[in-house]
């Protein structure tokens, strides 16, 4: 990756004279962003741009080149790429658009760029993509005519879209927001987001870090990536369409769209997701402060009105106004000229004009053992303020560093001041007082999530028998079906998650006998590979009572289930003890194709899609993160015992979800997993899965 954004020498493919020429773009961008390596123009017509030959191929530059950048016409680019080959040259940049996104015989070309680069070893970003950017060296090759619009900072953008990064830049500009590193990956055919995520984490430069993804492309990476990640990573994913929605046979598919999925691994794994660009811009700034680590806020305004509305601001967001000690009080009275305003927090400085005591002021506040940082509200009130508070702010700065806490800073003043004080300061400036409010409070969940990632546990390992459940697996892979009902029940109670025996029975006399050696009342369940949902075609009868009425129901569902659906093969029935008490809860999980084996646990049993309250988790999950699953769920403080209720077995609930974590991080071949009802009991009478189906 060094070679990509660290070029010694580059060849630009694809250059002319002609002023609407992008290669020519692409030149005068590394002339304006200082490049400080060897460029050479390259264009099949030759001549001569800003003094430079263009020559009509790589091979013919008569020095060592380390990256082409190449924005020809996609039919030339295969050229081009065993030109390259030849003369030596190891990375690339593929501009070009129109492969496989364009139509299939660009999905050809795009076959013969990837074999030609694996035959010379050539690394390449791209295609389809606007290129590379580092600020440090003045590596700037976007096709886009580009100005030195940003400056230089600590924030590295890898994005799936160029234009998409494009106005990322462009916003960050104008907050003031500097740049260190940027990225268009364009199609990846090569070099793809998580290669690029790798870099920057262990770049110097980079100490901020922001994603824009269309896709994933290896979701168990990027959560790898992200968990060794000492640098905050920020997301935006678009495209949140559901994943095998017209598809999904279970409950568990319909719940966990691609989205859900998405916000779940990122949760875990510490990349923080935003969803606009103004929250983006909170996180850029206030990232750039140190971690607030709790909630106990000073404000020091100089207008009393401000202070009152950042108070409201400060309350509202959910935080603590930090209680001040009568000393403390008395000693910054001693500043002020005359005691007119009662002191307390917020601290109005309404009398005071020195900009040097504000500063003390600050200080001697962040001193405070109970006070985790500062909001800071300015009113430049004059022309002549605008050098001193620029001063101010810079000072103020150092002192936040200093002390290890945030000093939010607010400015009201004329649009060019705020301007200018952005343009001059690598510090963040904020207009809105409740903006600022909500910054610091993305900036305390984000050292929230950043300190619950680390402290990650790992997940229980159970003694098994994988055996057996590899068997039934097989079994049924090789007739080309999914597991049956009692099979199912197999699988779980292999893995010690407690199940309600039965029995299988093919005929209503064997369904009776079923029932008088369980002993009644009995649930009685169709065994069919083709029904999903049993209840939503009458394939249950609960409650029977005796011989007769098991009789009645066998010969009733059957006869209903095969005159409602002609075609489909049932494989009888499953009778089981009737379960009384306890809580109806959904226990499942599936195969998601970017992150692997996906948990979830929701509450209502057959009716969890009504009330859609469900958990979800990437597998495997710590017993922490297990409990966790169960306090997020809507009506957990029902199962905790509150308002009369008996506690439920929560230890059993969690256990069966770490069992079931287990199975489907050992078993990928298991699609999708429903235990639905899992019934839980009263604390210390455990759960048990009282139905279940297993899609291979």
């Amino acid at each position: 990756m060094q070679g990509i954004f660290s070029p010694k020498s580059v060849a630009v493919v694809g250059v002319s004279a002609k002023p609407d020429n992008l290669g020519r773009n692409i030149m005068l961008n590394l002339i304006d962003f200082g490049f400080d390596g060897v460029v050479y123009p390259v264009g099949p017509d030759g001549g001569a741009i800003t003094t430079r030959r263009i020559y009509q191929s790589v091979t013919e530059i008569p020095e060592q080149v380390d990256m082409a950048v190449i924005l020809v016409p996609a039919r030339f680019v295969p050229q081009v790429m065993e030109d390259c080959g030849r003369k030596g040259v190891k990375r690339a940049i593929i501009e070009t658009a129109g492969f496989s996104e364009y139509n299939d015989e660009g999905k050809k070309i795009e076959e013969e760029v990837v074999a030609i680069a694996e035959k010379y070893g050539i690394r390449f970003v791209g295609p389809n993509c606007i290129g590379v950017i580092n600020m440090e060296n003045g590596f700037c090759v976007p096709f886009p005519r580009l100005t030195t619009f940003i400056r230089k900072g600590e924030v590295s953008i890898i994005a799936q879209s160029g234009g998409v990064g494009l106005s990322i830049m462009n916003h960050m500009a104008a907050e003031g927001i500097g740049l260190n590193k940027f990225a268009s990956v364009g199609n990846m055919l090569n070099i793809d987001a998580e290669d690029l995520l790798e870099y920057y984490i262990e770049d110097e430069g980079t100490k901020t870090i922001f994603i824009y993804l269309e896709g994933i492309r290896d979701g168990r990476r990027l959560m790898d990536l992200a968990r060794r990640s000492p640098k905050p990573i920020l997301a935006l994913k678009s495209n949140i369409g559901m994943l095998g929605q017209s598809v999904a046979a279970s409950h568990t598919a319909a719940l966990s769209s691609d989205d859900r999925v998405v916000d779940a691994a990122f949760q875990q794994c510490g990349i923080t997701r935003v969803h606009d660009v103004t929250t983006l811009s909170h996180y850029m700034k206030t990232l750039r402060l140190p971690p607030l680590k709790n909630k106990r806020l000073a404000i020091i305004s100089r207008s009393g009105g401000h202070a009152i509305v950042a108070a409201d601001a400060c309350e509202t967001v959910g935080f603590e106004l930090a209680e001040f000690p009568e000393s403390f009080i008395r000693g910054i009275e001693k500043h002020f000229r005359a005691s007119v305003i009662k002191l307390t927090n917020p601290l109005d400085l309404g009398d005071l004009f020195d900009l040097d005591v504000y500063y003390q002021i600050v200080e001697e506040t962040l001193a405070q053992e109970n006070v985790d940082g500062v909001a800071f509200l300015h009113t430049s009130v004059a022309t002549t303020e605008r050098g001193p508070t620029k001063v101010l702010v810079k000072r103020l700065e150092a002192l936040s560093k200093k002390s290890n806490k945030p000093v939010a800073v607010y400015v009201s003043a004329n649009s060019a001041e705020v301007s200018s004080l952005r343009q001059d300061l690598d510090f963040p400036i904020f207009t809105h007082i409740v903006e600022m409010f909500r910054a610091l409070k993305l900036d305390f969940e984000h050292s929230q999530e950043m300190a619950d990632v680390e402290s990650r546990e790992l997940g229980p390992s159970f003694d098994v028998e994988k055996s057996t459940v590899q068997r039934l697996l097989d079994t049924a892979a090789n007739e080309k079906r999914d597991l049956l009902l009692n099979e199912a029940i197999d699988v779980l109670e292999s893995y010690g998650i407690p199940t309600i025996r039965g029995l299988a029975a093919s005929s209503a006399e064997e369904a009776a006998e079923a029932a008088e050696s369980l002993g009644f009342p009995v649930a009685m369940k169709v065994i069919s590979e083709q029904i999903s949902h049993k209840s939503d075609v009458g394939g249950v009868q609960l409650n029977l009572r005796n011989r007769a009425s098991v009789i009645e129901a066998f010969e009733d569902m059957t006869a209903k289930i095969q005159d409602a659906f002609p075609n489909v093969k049932l494989d009888g029935v499953m009778v089981q003890p009737m379960a009384v008490g306890g809580r109806e809860l959904i226990l499942g999980g599936r195969q998601d194709k970017q992150f692997g084996a996906v948990i979830l646990v929701g509450l209502g049993g057959i009716f969890v899609e009504v009330f859609e309250k469900a958990s979800m988790r990437i597998a495997p999950i710590s017993r922490a993160e297990a409990i966790t699953m169960v306090e997020e769920l809507g009506g957990s403080r029902i199962l905790m015992g509150a308002r009369g209720h008996r506690r439920s077995d929560i230890d059993a609930l969690v256990d069966a979800i770490l069992r079931l974590s287990q199975l489907l991080t050992d078993f990928p071949q298991i699609k999708e997993l429903d235990i639905n009802p899992l019934r839980v009991f009263h604390e210390g009478e455990g759960c048990l899965a009282l139905d279940a189906r297993i899609i291979l």
